[in-house]
């Protein structure tokens, strides 16, 4: 960065040309969050402000987080949050950033739940999301929320604080249902699982290939590996007439509603779009009798 770049507005400019050399579809967006994180000024102040003079310490801290983003870290773990269903959600290396199209399986699940009580279970829940989004629109409901990555769970024991419901939602760890017993407690199962097939991560974006955990990225070598798994083994502890609610990937549809098929264990199931139109949640409900 030039030593005459001091100001806001030049500081702005040439790092939205750095940031565009680099490949970042969002420049213009990210130049004015990061220097509003480097200055404590909200995006109004940094373009409306251009004309300030910004010391050298608070150029050289932008001049860091930005370099972050040349690199492709994506914004979220820079900021350390994630906007997701209206709230903020702290994040880290150690998870999966919320994507706004999984608000669509809390939107679908929220009128499943019986009332009053409940208890619900989450499946991988990295940063807490689902079960923390539940626990806040349902006031009777208790969630417990499972993952195998104690980094995770501390990023998901933050958010629970931070939202107020850190005495309704229990973290485990565990891989996925191995710490339950095989009995029918839970009225819902939510979960986001990994999709993603092993040679597909080569083609994704550089913030996403390099950035995120693949743990919470990869599937099995298809993609769908684990979410067969999860189909399996959720009726040993889903209550007679609950609901399971769970991500799928693109082209997955066909194939969880294959394994759905047994009408002795699932009374009904389909698939949910998401925002954009694309086939993304699993419903299912397990026969009442």
């Amino acid at each position: 960065m030039s030593p005459a770049a001091s100001t806001l507005r030049a500081l702005y400019r040439q790092a939205v040309g750095r940031l565009q050399a680099a490949g970042v579809a969002e420049a213009a967006v990210d130049a004015a969050l990061l220097l509003g994180q480097a200055t404590g000024l909200d995006r109004a102040q940094v373009i409306l402000e251009g004309d300030r003079s910004l010391d050298v310490a608070t150029i050289a801290r932008f001049q860091s987080l930005l370099d972050r983003r040349l690199a492709r870290e994506p914004m979220a773990y820079i900021r350390g949050e994630q906007e997701f269903f209206s709230l903020s959600f702290l994040v880290s290396p150690a998870v999966l950033i919320p994507r706004p199209e999984t608000e669509a399986l809390v939107e679908q699940a929220l009128p499943l739940v019986p009332r009053p009580g409940g208890l619900a279970l989450d499946l991988g829940t990295g940063s807490g999301v689902l079960a923390i989004c539940l626990a806040r629109e349902l006031p009777h409901l208790h969630v417990v929320a499972v993952d195998r990555s104690a980094a995770a769970l501390g990023v998901a024991a933050a958010n629970c604080r931070r939202h107020g419901v850190r005495d309704r939602v229990q973290l485990i760890r565990s891989s996925w249902t191995s710490c339950l017993r095989s009995q029918p407690l839970f009225d819902l199962v939510v979960s986001n699982p990994p999709y993603i097939g092993r040679q597909d991560l080569a083609g994704l974006e550089p913030e996403v290939r390099d950035h995120e955990p693949h743990l919470a990225l990869a599937g099995g070598e298809a993609g769908w590996e684990i979410l067969a798994h999860l189909l399996a083994a959720v009726p040993a502890v889903l209550r007679p007439g609950g609901w399971l609610l769970t991500e799928i990937g693109a082209g997955q549809a066909e194939v969880a509603l294959h394994r759905l098929r047994d009408r002795q264990i699932w009374s009904e199931a389909r698939i949910h779009p998401d925002y954009s139109g694309l086939p993304r949640v699993l419903i299912a409900r397990r026969r009442a009798s």
